[in-house]
């Protein structure tokens, strides 16, 4: 038999050692499906702080779902900080960042050390997974790398595949099972495997074979999608602030017609795919001489809400006959998770105090307050603010904002989560009006 039909079997088997390299916010869900699903899987990570809370059983990621999975399959995970055992290692799974730069280049060097370990201690007959979302052209980059660092000959001595997640932060759980993946290998061989592989851990009707770039490039595609939609209702909402009309009432309304669907605009676009995954795509073709002009004004219009609300806020704050108290509800990038890479707030906080205006800030799920005085609670925030803005609308949030007394409060909502507040605050300030 040849490799490829070992590996092959192994895979069907579900005999197959995985090892998952970065356990973030996608490698560690990701990690706790295998082994929910048979698999035999180690997880490995430099972060020695994030392995040692592992295995102590504590999860650093607010998900839904996931802390009960963990607490049934995360002991079954053999749980690493280096990559001195995965040696016999069938299939690595690379789910690692891959960011931009200041001038907005694709940074992907955390891959290349990633390879370049691998390359180091993998054995012949092995299947090489990039979840991450990369640049168009970047996973058959990746295989020559590997190619050239061990020695071994592509197709026959190993397979290379992207399969990018596609989950949503706050819904991992839910859409890790229910979402449709992609198979795109740098060769026909390549995209077998993957197929058949990740057919052991998801249902087969969702799992689409097509090729590495083809995979790279329906990735960035649908991010930088959602984010030029969500740019033009935010685009529409400056120009409602302009013209002094209610933007919510003409985006209800226009969205009445059979063929328009216009999202709601808020306070900008966070997390850590939206804001860095169409800059991608504009690089890839760039290189090809390509050019493009749509996706990079939609960013810089998303870019621009944080600075938008600020300038609202200042001129309430300036209306103030004293000096007055800016809350800030909500520090993470959206509602129910605790994650603030790029989060808008944190933008519209440093607007905010970059000149001069009293800031305290509260947000159940997070932690840090990014150089703000933090609050312990609701009421504390309450108690000291004079304009509440309703940043990010956590469950825990609405639901202590709806029971208490905002009587002598300006209300800020930049995504018109709480309308029904306009009769219950001194103030109430949408996003245009």
């Amino acid at each position: 038999m040849t490799r490829y039909d070992d590996l092959l079997k192994s895979i069907k088997k579900k005999e197959a050692d995985v090892s998952i390299i970065g356990i973030g916010y996608i490698g560690l869900p990701t990690a706790l499906f295998y082994a929910m699903r048979g698999m035999k899987v180690r997880g490995i990570d430099t972060n020695q702080s994030l392995i040692d809370g592992l295995k102590k059983g504590v999860i650093p990621i607010h998900e839904e779902g996931l802390s009960d999975i963990a607490k049934e399959h995360l002991s079954k995970i053999q749980l690493a900080n280096s990559y001195d055992n995965v040696g016999e290692t069938d299939v690595f799974v690379l789910c690692l960042p891959s960011p931009i730069d200041e001038s907005g280049k694709p940074v992907i060097r955390y891959l290349e050390h990633a390879i370049r370990d691998i390359a180091k201690v993998s054995k012949k007959g092995c299947l090489i997974l990039v979840e991450s979302t990369v640049p168009v052209g970047t996973t058959e980059l990746l295989a020559q790398l590997f190619a050239k660092e061990s020695g071994f000959k592509p197709d026959t001595d190993f397979w290379f595949a992207h399969c990018p997640e596609r989950v949503l932060p706050g819904k991992v759980v839910e859409e890790m099972d229910t979402n449709h993946r992609l198979a795109g290998g740098t060769s026909e061989a390549s995209t077998e495997l993957a197929v058949v592989f990740l057919s052991q851990i998801f249902k087969t009707n969702l799992v689409h074979p097509t090729t590495a770039s083809v995979s790279e490039a329906a990735k960035l595609a649908e991010n930088a999608f959602r984010d030029t939609n969500i740019a033009y209702a935010n685009e529409l909402a400056k120009l409602c602030t302009t013209l002094a009309i209610d933007v919510s009432e003409v985006i209800k309304l226009a969205n009445l017609h059979p063929r328009v669907d216009i999202l709601s605009p808020g306070l900008g676009v966070g997390g850590y795919c939206f804001p860095k995954d169409g800059w991608i795509l504009v690089e890839s073709a760039r290189k090809k001489g390509g050019s493009a002009e749509l996706i990079p004004a939609a960013r810089h219009v998303n870019d621009s809400m944080p600075w938008h609300v600020a300038k609202r806020i200042r001129e309430i704050v300036l209306d103030c006959t004293a000096k007055a108290t800016v809350g800030l509800l909500g520090l993470a990038y959206k509602e129910n998770v605790s994650d603030t890479r790029n989060s808008p707030t944190v933008e519209l906080l440093q607007a905010l105090t970059s000149t001069d205006v009293d800031v305290i800030v509260y947000d159940p799920l997070v932690d840090e307050g990014f150089g703000a005085k933090q609050a312990d609670s609701m009421d504390e925030l309450l108690k000291i603010s004079d304009i509440v803005v309703l940043c990010v609308g956590h469950n825990q949030i609405i639901k202590d904002l709806e029971t208490s007394d905002l009587a002598e409060k300006v209300f800020v909502d930049p995504r018109n989560l709480l309308p029904k507040m306009r009769s219950k605050v001194k103030k109430y300030v949408g996003l245009s009006i």
